[in-house]
């Protein structure tokens, strides 16, 4: 039993059913939410409720309760310990807890709004599931701004936005939608593009269409977004834009390289992480684990992971720079580099890229043109349909399926 600030139950939830009227009445009773997927298996959902301290279950689908009364969402309305548990893997693979008070999302939804403008008469397409972070905001931002929800699959075209104000897409899905030649709806106005490292390329192809473009960065420990790039900035792969209002981002210890460790602190931090059943305060400012640097202009640089950075005979090597450089290669829809183990160089890339066939010339040339040879792939394979078809491919999941002997087709 890990003790809290409060009673916690358990909230099954699935894409296409609002979350909100349950989270509303617990949150009104002081509860902690803890946010259990329905699609997951019932020994994991099993083991994640004991790690949370509780045995009590809701259904979000099946059990009625009563729509809210449209009244915005106010975190001084409700008791300090209303919250939510929500499980994040990091790039690990490491299931964890993170522990968000109701405050931290309102502030977030508030001030988030600051940069990314969402209320009244908007509509948000909602394909991210709701037991992610990512997921659960847009349905408090609608709760706190006063925005409407549009519960929808990943949008494959950009008819299936069409009507919405609002979306909300990884790097891969955008570069599909962008080769959909009906073009994005007149109704649209932010694209927040997230989770994960964009190219620079992708960004101008998406403006030169007329796209809203909005970059952002976040984490689940900062109720998501912390720092957003507005649309007209897209002159560097890794510009993530200045801070939201209130949030303070700085660079620690920084290296030879100019990056540093970033870390995060202000109203939107977690209170405190549960792993391996203990409840630990989240230490502030927060150690973000992403390396990175703050230019001139204030503005975030993301380079990468610092637990994922491959170790290759002495070198470190970021691989979200080679996934940057894959991803800007015409016809590259995602890209995703492991580090496997090497008998000479301790570690070496191995690229995974969902890619049109056409591309393969055009990806070794961009390779050779921009990195060194340490930093060249040892071999660059098929994405498998798996990771292809998901929100964003995995790179945990990759490599321990490389790990495990799985052999993969090469892309030629």
């Amino acid at each position: 039993m890990v003790s809290g600030p409060g009673p916690v139950v358990a909230l099954r939830v699935r894409p296409g059913v609002d979350p909100m009227p349950w989270l509303r009445e617990l949150w009104r009773r002081g509860t902690t939410v803890l946010l259990a997927a329905d699609a997951m298996p019932d020994t994991a959902r099993a083991g994640m409720m004991a790690a949370a301290g509780t045995s009590e279950e809701i259904d979000a689908a099946s059990v009625p309760i009563a729509s809210s009364d449209g009244t915005p969402l106010r975190a001084a309305d409700h008791p300090d310990a209303a919250g939510v548990l929500v499980s994040t893997s990091g790039s690990s693979g490491t299931p964890r807890l993170v522990e968000l008070s109701l405050a931290a999302l309102v502030s977030s939804a508030e001030r988030g709004a600051t940069a990314v403008p969402f209320g009244p008469g908007d509509t948000w397409h909602a394909s991210l599931a709701p037991h992610h972070v990512g997921g659960l905001m847009l349905h408090v931002r609608a709760a706190v701004l006063g925005g409407a929800v549009r519960h929808a699959p990943l949008p494959r075209t950009w008819a299936e936005v069409d009507g919405c104000t609002h979306v909300s897409l990884v790097a891969a899905q955008l570069a599909r939608l962008l080769e959909d030649p009906a073009g994005p709806p007149r109704t649209l106005k932010a694209v927040m593009l997230g989770g994960g490292p964009s190219p620079a390329m992708l960004r101008r192809a998406a403006l030169s269409r007329g796209l809203p473009l909005f970059v952002t960065y976040g984490m689940t420990e900062s109720a998501s977004q912390v720092a957003t790039c507005r649309p007209a900035m897209a002159d560097a792969d890794t510009l993530a834009g200045p801070p939201i209002p209130g949030v303070r981002i700085e660079a620690d210890s920084v290296a030879a390289d100019g990056t540093g460790e970033l870390t995060v602190d202000g109203p939107v931090l977690a209170r405190a992480i549960i792993d391996g059943g203990r409840r630990l305060a989240l230490t502030r400012p927060h150690r973000t684990r992403d390396a990175g640097f703050i230019d001139a202009l204030g503005r975030i640089h993301v380079v990468g992971r610092l637990d994922a950075v491959i170790n290759s005979g002495g070198r470190k090597v970021h691989p979200e720079s080679i996934e940057r450089t894959l991803c800007s290669v015409a016809g590259v829809r995602a890209a995703c580099v492991v580090g496997v183990a090497h008998p000479r160089w301790g570690q070496r890339p191995v690229a995974f890229v969902d890619a049109a066939e056409a591309a393969a010339a055009a990806i070794d040339r961009a390779l050779r043109a921009v990195h060194p040879p340490h930093e060249m792939p040892d071999a660059i394979l098929r994405m498998p349909d798996d990771e292809a078809g998901a929100m964003k491919p995995s790179r945990a999941r990759l490599a321990a399926r490389l790990a495990a002997g799985e052999r993969f087709d090469a892309f030629s």
